[in-house]
């Protein structure tokens, strides 16, 4: 090792020598404080490659355009923010071209270069700051004086900061590498903008340049939609890049700082402004939010003069609003639908403020991407329902006086002077109404000229009104003893005027002139035939609690008319003895109502209703009146028939008013959370208690189909924008309600996979997509893309074959393909060297110990020797010209008005994620001329866009392109695959939502057959090398050695010349030829078989000659006896 060590010596004497000279003295930076002592956490792996843990900053990380949700950092000397939790990967390889608008990772690099923490050298701190609430941090703030300084950023504080600091971090290889890197990277965002401080630890940039064989270190960052920056050392010269600690910024004057803005635009923060809004709520709702609730349904509501109809502008495009104050309960407004349907309510704390209101609603629900924010904000501002809806307790008087008692008990009483007409009280509130009556012209009746009325509570000042008859059905209108000015309400079309104070909202409306007090007591007075007629309903608090002539308010109606002195009189007592009651009432006290202009007589008798119908000569006066004894006795009284039909139109109209203020819209019975798989049919049921209920869809959908008896099927077929809401219409009253159930689909590759309790919504709609779960071999928001070898780009130079992997090392490197270094040099052999031209055809020599201190040599592909002379394997071809691409046309459709930028990025975004990935760009991205107009007054663009991908010779992306690219496209453009989760903001999208597209959406322009794309590559080698095209592994060049060349049994072996058989015998044959084709006999083995056959055929003879002899011999033997005896 002191070998390697003394060679070392002079890269390190010139790089100090070429600092001192190049560089003034200026002190270099310092790094922030970290390790244990100051909280930090250690993260380190021994492997060649490790990821940290993703950080998930609740606020998002801006970056670029966008605002990304993870990030975390690797060994090799970068933060990389993912698309998705599961694609997390360590590319330990730079771009050689360094950083550009194109690239398809976002990341910060301090310093990207491979690292290797294997050896057991170096390690990792990090420590994550969280300031979303003004925490102060001594190091925080040291952050944002720099930031402030270095950026010309003058109103700067951290709300989310990373410190990762690599300490001794080694070389690839550590085994054999020589010094090691400390330095820190500082992620700083305050919501809308973000900044990277690189700092380089003075002399601790030790990595040997001349060790480094690869791509040089990279530094800056991308963020992968177009912004980037690249270092300034990227243009230096390759000793200096590797030396960051001795670079000048010039901004600061620091050595060793490099300061980058990695936002491109500065966005409002909807997160962060939502957290710090709940920050400063209660944890639970204000005492008396269970009080409010809204009305079922505008008609109910406006029936209910305690809530006033509203205009706000944009927040309530499409809906109808109305809204009541209370100094005690605070406020409510609640949002109808076009049928009347309430769509929701809120809580308001202040009157009129409705921006300020409406705000925080905004940027937890309407503006933010995160589902879970807004169900942070429902618990601190539930949702307002009518569940608790009580109509107010109405009591009116009209006519000459017609009274009905809060408990619904009516009587006429004509008595004259000023009567107390309420008292009301509870515990936060009182409330008093008083009348004046005067004489019907001659007639002996009376009717009421003024009324007065006064308002109590502890949180106001006591609130005074008064209304005063006036000629020509007008009214004079008093608050606190000050004349009322209205002014015109010019957002509202009947052209309603207002006055509003603190405590009372008065209208007016032509004669009629209401007035709301403190959100719960509402009287409403109406002048009409000259006569004063009114209305008063009390809130839910007053029940049992009330005195005067309008009864006591207990739902029992027969102790209605109870007197001062407690006692009562029966409900179906005379009229006269109801006069005597009525007269109890009467007060003396005019400092509410004021001094009477009027004389009063002091002994008045009214005419009864009795005495008036035996009169038969004024028959014809009532004849309109139909039976209505209100009518007969005003049109009697008086003898004027006018007044009689003026008071039987406000009974029925006072009739009606409560009649809809009793009546209730139909409910919606069934499942409010709806969970879904993409392609699968979900069937719901939903009920009403109401009979005559017909439900539909208010908004119609390819997705969902709802029939009249509430059965709805979800067949989920797309991840396209909507909102599902169900409405359930009275077909007799017409009376609606809504449901708006939470919807939830998944997209992801297998059901299994998704989590439906982590979800995010879908465009600006109310639809939520579940997160995924991907397994080890997948990755992607939907997991729709499989993990492959070639995800992480290989050693500079080095290819990389789907399915494989990466090739090997170029010749004078080690390693696996992605990791390449030069080889180790051992001490032993340090005065060895390599001869001249060892080595042939760009073969790498170098001296190995395993072999005792020889040469050795590390070749291409193609050789198969140890000399690199001899070639025969198969290896990847080369490009010999230019390529042409492979071209196609699309035609799409969308109706969100994106821009030509947002439609090329979204375009390139599912292109490039094809299973086999050869996109290179789109050529054209054209709109057509005009769109079409749709139905929901949308406007649906068509586009025009032509796209480039790029001939590839290994693995299957030719047979990809020639033949499944159209069918690939049409998947990739499903709508299940069209939507990517995106931040509400701004700046190139990549989640446009197009319509789905059919075969003739896809036009082949330019594709070229295998045997014309073979013309544009060459087996750039020895002689005779051909292509050889298969789907899956593209075109190889081939050796005729490995297609059996040699025959016969021949040995092959390519040398330049081409490929070489030498013929091995076997047998009896000697193989001979070019390509050993002809055999010949061995000569001694043609004599041995000759041989060897003529002794055969001899011993055979020989064998049948005594065969024949010993027959011969045994047949004469026997025969000679009886030759003898003839």
């Amino acid at each position: 090792m002191r070998g390697a060590q003394w060679k070392r010596v002079p890269w390190v004497f010139l790089s100090c020598l070429c600092s001192c000279l190049l560089w003034p003295t200026v002190l270099g930076v310092s790094l922030f404080p970290y390790g244990p002592r100051v909280g930090d956490r250690e993260f380190v792996k021994r492997t060649v490659d490790f990821t940290s843990p993703l950080f998930k900053p609740q606020i998002g990380f801006p970056l670029g355009s966008s605002l990304r949700d993870y990030l975390y950092f690797t060994d090799n000397g970068q933060i990389i923010f993912p698309e998705s939790e599961y694609q997390i990967f360590s590319y330990p390889n730079p771009p050689a071209r360094g950083f550009t608008g194109s690239d398809s990772v976002a990341l910060v690099a301090p310093f990207w270069d491979d690292a290797d923490f294997s050896s057991g050298q170096g390690t990792i701190f990090y420590q994550e700051y969280e300031t979303l609430y003004d925490e102060h941090n001594q190091l925080l703030w040291q952050v944002e004086s720099w930031i402030k300084k270095f950026t010309y950023t003058w109103s700067y504080k951290a709300r989310w900061t990373l410190k990762v600091t690599w300490v001794n971090a080694p070389a690839y290889p550590a085994r054999w590498t020589f010094g090691t890197n400390t330095y820190q990277v500082i992620l700083s965002t305050d919501g809308s903008r973000s900044y990277a401080l690189f700092l380089y630890q003075s002399g601790g940039m030790q990595w040997d340049v001349t060790q480094r064989p690869g791509n040089p270190v990279l530094m800056g960052f991308s963020s992968g939609d177009g912004h980037f920056e690249n270092s300034p050392l990227t243009s230096q010269p390759m000793w200096q890049k590797y030396l960051p600690d001795q670079f000048l910024n010039s901004n600061s004057g620091l050595r060793g700082l490099q300061v980058y803005s990695l936002h491109r635009e500065e966005r409002p923060n909807y997160r962060l402004r939502c957290l710090q809004w709940l920050k400063r709520q209660p944890q639970w709702p204000t005492w008396g939010w269970n009080q409010i609730a809204c009305p079922c349904s505008w008609q109910q509501g406006l029936w209910d003069l305690r809530f006033q109809p509203i205009s706000m502008g944009w927040w309530g495009l499409g809906s109808k609003q109305l809204c009541s104050f209370s100094s005690w309960r605070g406020g409510v407004c609640c949002s109808y639908g076009p049928w009347g349907e309430l769509l929701q309510g809120w809580r308001v704390h202040a009157p009129w403020q409705f921006d300020q209101e409406l705000e925080p609603q905004s940027w937890c629900c309407r503006w933010n991407d995160q589902p879970s924010f807004c169900a942070l904000y429902q618990q601190r501002q539930p949702r307002i329902g009518c569940a608790g809806y009580r109509p107010p307790r109405p009591a009116w008087m009209f006519g000459d006086p017609h009274i009905t008692t809060l408990d619904g008990a009516s009587f006429t009483f004509n008595g004259l002077g000023d009567f107390q007409l309420v008292r009301a009280w509870d515990g936060n509130s009182s409330f008093l109404l008083q009348g004046r009556t005067a004489q019907t012209g001659s007639a002996q009746a009376t009717n009421f000229i003024a009324f007065a009325a006064k308002y109590d509570t502890s949180r106001l000042s006591p609130i005074t009104v008064r209304w005063l008859l006036e000629p020509n059905d007008t009214i004079h209108v008093q608050v606190n003893n000050q004349t009322v000015t209205f002014e015109t309400n010019r957002e509202d079309p009947e052209g309603l005027e207002i006055f509003n104070t603190t405590g009372i909202i008065m209208t007016r409306n032509g004669s009629l002139v209401s007035a709301t007090f403190d959100g719960t007591v509402t009287i409403s007075v109406t002048a009409l035939a000259n006569i004063l007629h009114t209305s008063c309903s009390l809130p839910e608090e007053y029940r049992n609690r009330t005195e005067g002539l309008l009864g006591v308010w207990n739902d029992n109606p027969d102790d209605d008319f109870r007197m001062p002195n407690g006692s009562t009189i029966p409900s179906n007592s005379t009229e006269e003895t109801l006069f005597q009651y009525g007269m109890t009432w009467e007060i003396n006290d005019t400092r509410l109502l004021g001094k009477r202009d009027d004389h009063l007589p002091s002994n008045f008798t009214p005419i009864f209703l009795s005495q008036l119908q035996k009169k038969t000569s004024d028959k014809e006066l009532v004849t309109e009146c139909n039976g209505d004894k209100q009518c007969i006795y005003d049109s009697l009284a008086t003898q004027n028939t006018g007044i009689g039909l003026s008071t039987k139109m406000l009974f029925r109209r006072h009739q009606q008013m409560n009649a809809t203020l009793n009546k209730y819209p139909p409910s919606i019975d069934g499942q409010r959370v709806l969970e879904a798989y993409v392609g699968q049919t979900k069937r719901i049921q939903y009920t009403s208690h109401s009979a005559k209920v017909t439900f539909t869809l208010k908004n119609n959908g390819t997705d969902f189909r709802l029939f009249e008896n509430g059965t709805l099927l979800w067949t989920p077929k797309s991840l396209e924008p909507f909102a599902l809401e169900i409405l359930a219409r009275n077909v007799e009253d017409n009376l609606s309600s809504v449901l708006q159930p939470k919807t939830v689909v998944c997209a992801c590759r297998e059901e299994s996979q998704c989590l439906y309790n982590q979800t995010s919504w879908v465009g600006n709609s109310t639809l939520e997509v579940a997160g995924c779960k991907c397994d080890r071999n997948t990755f992607g928001h939907y997991c729709e893309l499989s993990k492959d070898l070639c995800e992480e780009s290989c050693f500079r130079s080095v290819q990389c074959i789907p399915g494989k992997g990466c090739e090997a090392c170029p010749p004078n490197l080690t390693g696996d393909g992605r990791h390449c270094s030069a080889q180790e040099t051992s001490p032993l052999c340090q005065n060895q060297s390599c001869p001249v031209n060892y080595c042939y055809n760009r073969g790498h020599c170098s001296i190995s110990q395993a072999l005792g201190c020889r040469p050795a040599c590390t070749c291409p592909p193609a050789f198969t020797d140890t000399r690199c002379i001899v070639a025969g394997n198969n290896f990847t071809p080369t490009v010999r010209q230019e390529l042409p691409l492979r071209v196609i046309q699309l035609w799409l459709s969308e109706e969100e008005n994106a821009s030509a930028t947002d439609v090329n990025a979204s375009v390139a975004y599912r292109l490039r994620n094809l299973r086999v990935r050869a996109f290179l760009r789109n050529r054209l991205v054209a709109p057509s001329e005009s769109g079409t107009a749709l139905a929901s007054g949308g406007l649906l663009r068509r586009w025009k866009v032509i796209s480039e991908f790029q001939y590839l010779p290994w693995g299957p992306v030719i047979d990809f392109l020639n033949t499944e690219l159209l069918d690939a496209v049409l998947e990739a453009f499903l709508p299940q695959s069209s939507w990517r989760r995106w931040s509400r903001s701004e700046g190139p999208r990549t989640n446009v939502n197009f319509h789905p597209i059919s075969r003739e959406d896809v036009d082949s322009l330019l594709a070229l057959n295998v045997s014309t794309l073979k013309n544009y590559f060459i087996c750039s080698g020895y002689k005779d090398y051909h292509l050889v095209y298969s789907p899956q592994s593209g075109l190889t060049c081939v050796s005729p050695c490995s297609e059996g060349y040699c025959e016969h049994g021949g040995q092959c072996q390519h040398w330049p010349q081409g490929p070489r058989c030498t013929c091995v015998p076997f047998s009896i044959y000697t193989p001979w030829g070019e390509r050993c084709e002809h055999l010949g006999m061995k000569l001694g083995a043609f004599f041995g078989i000759l041989f060897g056959a003529l002794g055969f055929l001899l011993l055979l003879g020989a064998v049948v000659f005594v065969v024949l002899h010993f027959w011969c011999y045994r047949g004469n033997h026997y025969s000679y006896p009886l030759d003898s005896e003839s």
